[in-house]
């Protein structure tokens, strides 16, 4: 089948300049696209979309013959809510919501030689919350006595070059580069020292101290690199076992032009410069895919993010100066089961759940109030078209229920009779094309 090169070109322009995505699996997506998100994410084995191949598992473009194009959207809309009480006050405040539009391309093609080349860019996670200052929100008072307004806004892009081949008659391996893309902009800014009033007791460092973090609002972006290794091995004409691995993605500092924020202090206003590292974790994955008819396919995908060990997420708590080391994140296993089904000849029918364990413990709701990434339990569906020979519009939906964490409030130990409660839910909506070759 023949594309448009200038259809190819401005779909990858499109994905140059992603949204914000917002949290799944911690703070990446649990699918991407709309085929490989209806049917909860999974891809390690079954080889129903090339999007899912290229987030999951490069070997499966092994099983795309000739040239395939798939590319799309999202619009995800979060909806979060923190909640604080400090002893007989208490008070809940609802960040403000719009829709974020992420965006999904991927193109492969099989040489003379049999080796499957592609590329993909891909928006694939991110966090964000904007809660206006409030009074009667312990947690959102204005400063200095709360954080005031609480903003963040972080992106994730992922750019990825692959190739996959038949190692056999049932193994398929494959490989891919990650070019790696991050932005963050985060007010107020607590990974930087605060600047401390002492107050009336002129002592720093009591529980009567009041402490000002800078702003990070002006976003800061940074490259990262890493790779994905993966195998698909047939069992049986039904059945499909797949292995797939995606390294740590490291990335460079992160350097935050800021300047001192306490305006009782002489240095107030002055600038000051603050990095901070933040990679992504590596992921380790196995699949199962099987197909008891020509009609039905099924998939089931396990995996474990390692947030525990990665630079940015480890490290929790507050250092001598102040500031906080750390998301305090521990790792999670994520288990997808999806399904789809021909129900004739132009439409297929697509489902699937999704579970993603929560990397934020309760004790750690106060230093995630901007990256509540809580949500565990993904109901998804979608219905795939062909409009054309050789191509299929597909459109989903899926909805993350809610779920709420509740710890403690910390200045630096636990504060008794507070608590800082942080809740997330998220509703999805998902546009795509897939090209095909004619058969």
């Amino acid at each position: 089948m023949r594309y448009s090169w200038s259809l190819a070109f401005a779909a990858f322009s499109l994905i140059s300049v992603p949204g914000t995505a917002h949290a799944t699996d911690g703070h990446l997506l649990h699918g991407v696209g709309a085929v490989n998100s209806a049917l909860g994410g999974v891809a390690i084995a079954s080889n129903a979309s090339l999007l899912g191949a290229f987030y999951s598992n490069p070997a499966g473009l092994a099983s795309f013959d000739g040239t395939n194009l798939e590319m799309g959207f999202e619009l995800l809309k979060p909806d979060r809510t923190v909640s604080s009480t400090f002893g007989t006050m208490s008070g809940s405040t609802t960040s403000d919501s719009d829709w974020s539009p992420i965006p999904a391309f991927g193109f492969s093609t099989r040489l003379e030689n049999g080796l499957v080349i592609g590329l993909s860019g891909l928006g694939i996670g991110g966090f964000g919350v904007n809660y206006a200052a409030d009074p009667s929100n312990p947690i959102l008072m204005p400063r200095p006595n709360g954080f005031g307004q609480v903003y963040s806004n972080f992106q994730l892009l992922k750019i990825s070059p692959a190739l996959a081949w038949k190692a056999g008659e049932k193994l398929s391996l494959g490989v891919a580069a990650n070019i790696d893309w991050q932005s963050l902009a985060v007010d107020p800014m607590p990974i930087a020292a605060p600047d401390f009033d002492p107050g009336p007791d002129n002592r720093p460092g009591t529980q009567d101290d009041r402490s000002f973090y800078p702003s990070a609002a002006a976003a800061d972006a940074v490259f990262g690199f890493g790779f994905q290794v993966g195998l698909q091995y047939v069992v049986s004409p039904k059945v499909t076992m797949g292995l797939a691995y995606t390294s740590p993605q490291i990335f460079t500092d992160f350097k935050f032009q800021m300047t001192h924020a306490n305006p009782n202090l002489p240095n107030f206003g002055t600038a000051r410069t603050v990095s901070f590292r933040m990679d992504v974790p590596a992921i380790y994955g196995v699949g199962l895919a099987v197909a008891p008819t020509e009609r039905l396919q099924m998939g089931l995908d396990a995996k474990y993010v390692t947030y525990g060990s990665t630079e940015g997420f480890e490290a929790k708590g507050y250092a001598g100066d102040g500031s906080v080391q750390g998301f305090g994140w521990q790792d999670i296993t994520v288990v997808a089961a999806g399904a789809q089904y021909k129900a004739s000849n132009k439409v297929t029918l697509r489902g699937g759940y999704h579970y993603s364990g929560n990397p934020i413990p309760d004790e750690q709701s106060m230093f995630n109030i901007a990256a509540p990434a809580v949500v565990q339990h993904h109901i998804t569906g979608g219905v795939g078209v062909a409009i054309a020979k050789g191509v299929e519009l597909n459109v989903a939906a899926y909805k993350a229920l809610e779920n709420t964490i509740t710890g403690a409030m910390f200045r630096p130990q636990a504060i008794p009779g507070t608590l800082v409660s942080n809740s997330l839910s998220e509703t999805s909506l998902l546009l795509g094309f897939t090209f095909r070759p004619i058969k």
